[in-house]
């Protein structure tokens, strides 16, 4: 039912924008079509894109696999027929294995149109919606995927969009009201232990299990700022036990968050909370993830002319919080631990930090950064070193590594068998 009003919700929100022309319609006379026609004005807008070719020591999917050399194509098309009217597809067809007979595989990351009105924009079609003001930490980021799985270097890379519509209202140059809703829910892609056959089972393709969210963002005059709502499923799936054997379940959740930041000269201070109702609300099911808050907090600072660095506390609160390792079945039980591993809910509460270091040299030619995530509760890191060359404009090199410690049953410690450097070489056109 709640599911159905948040529907009606974006539909009604949407009725000031589709019941008017697009932007400035009343005031200024339609575009003269083009001389060459509809086809040759899409014809004209400019495809861009890459050509990379990456080299990983070791995969991402927990497979004791090593040595990719992978290629990828990646192209991006923005065509605009005219102000109110414009788009993008971008996708993506990568071979992660080329020396080992891999299998070639075509994505779709977003494809999508926008329609601009006078105080609105509505976008529909496969689209990325990041919510959030953290950095790569962000509570209120639940409506679009990540593929952590995937053999390319930057964080973007992990990012895949989702079939839906998004309206953003324009309620003053400062504040926007966004609604976002779509029937098609695509999880994150996650490593899982290999070898344990789990069925996937996700919500069905259907009005009845649409998600939908809202959000209020404000920007400029000091403090930038949203609250917001999301109803719909986990990215990241429970392990539950079935019938057949273990299962991979995407929970019901519904999260209202809130961020902000602000700049006080070379400093910048950011915040980010999010509490997440989940469907065992009650904390009687074992293997269920648990109500639980969710918080980052952070402030970084420029040194000298490009040397940046980035500090954020991260802290998680569960509640009707049980220990796993109390549960008695034995299947159960690991259902229980893996997914507090994957879940961050080992402990009632746990907290943790994490650092990004930045700088630049000979014209913006070298780049150089340092991530590092730290869980404190159960000791346990992840650390990336990245480096970045630009030969030419169009021609760059990047070397990283991915370092992982930790006990087994740690959410970094559990993945140090997919350590190791990697680097590509990229061709932008």
């Amino acid at each position: 039912m709640r599911r159905r009003t948040w529907i009606g919700i974006a539909a009604l929100a949407a009725l000031p924008a589709w019941g008017q022309d697009p932007a400035n319609s009343s005031t200024e006379q339609p575009a003269e079509p083009s001389e060459h026609g509809f086809w040759s004005t899409l014809r004209e807008q400019p495809l861009t894109g890459a050509l990379r070719l990456d080299y990983f020591r070791s995969s991402k999917s927990l497979d004791d696999e090593v040595n990719f050399i992978g290629g990828t194509t990646q192209l991006k098309w923005l065509p605009t027929l005219d102000k109110t009217l414009d788009g993008k597809i971008e996708a993506r067809l990568t071979n992660p294995d080329i020396g080992d007979s891999g299998e070639t595989h075509s994505k779709l990351l977003e494809g999508y149109a926008t329609v601009h009105y006078e105080h609105a924009d509505l976008r529909l079609g496969r689209q990325i919606v990041a919510w959030g003001r953290g950095d790569g930490l962000n509570p209120t980021d639940n409506l679009t995927p990540h593929d952590y799985t995937v053999m390319l270097p930057f964080e973007d890379d992990q990012r895949f969009g989702t079939t839906a519509a998004r309206l953003d209202y324009f309620l003053t140059t400062a504040h926007t009201l966004t609604f976002f809703t779509t029937p098609f829910f695509e999880p994150s892609k996650f490593p899982l232990p290999a070898g344990l056959g789990m069925r996937d089972v996700r919500p069905a393709h259907s009005l009845r299990n649409s998600e939908a969210a809202v959000k209020l963002n404000k920007t400029g005059d000091g403090v930038d700022w949203s609250i917001s709502y999301f109803h719909g499923y986990n990215l990241l799936p429970e392990i539950r036990p079935g019938a057949a054997g273990l299962e991979l379940h995407y929970p019901e959740i519904d999260v209202l968050g809130a961020d902000m930041a602000r700049n006080f000269g070379r400093y910048g201070m950011r915040a980010e909370v999010a509490y997440f109702r989940t469907e065992d609300n009650d904390g009687n099911n074992p293997v269920a993830i648990n109500p639980y808050l969710y918080a980052v907090a952070g402030v970084d600072r420029t040194f000298l002319d490009n040397l940046n660095v980035n500090l954020q506390l991260v802290g998680r609160w569960v509640q009707h919080y049980t220990d796993p390792s109390d549960v008695a079945d034995p299947t159960t039980r690991f259902a229980a631990t893996q997914n507090a591993i994957n879940l961050g809910q080992q402990d009632r509460t746990s907290y943790g930090l994490s650092s990004r270091v930045s700088n630049k040299w000979f014209n913006d030619t070298l780049e150089a950064e340092v991530l590092v995530f730290v869980n404190f509760r159960r000791t346990n890191s992840y650390l990336r070193p990245l480096v970045t060359y630009a030969f030419t404009d169009s021609m760059k090199l990047t070397v990283g590594a991915e370092f992982y410690r930790g006990p087994d049953n740690t959410p970094f410690g559990q993945l140090k068998s997919n350590q190791g450097y990697f680097s590509e070489l990229r061709y932008s056109f």
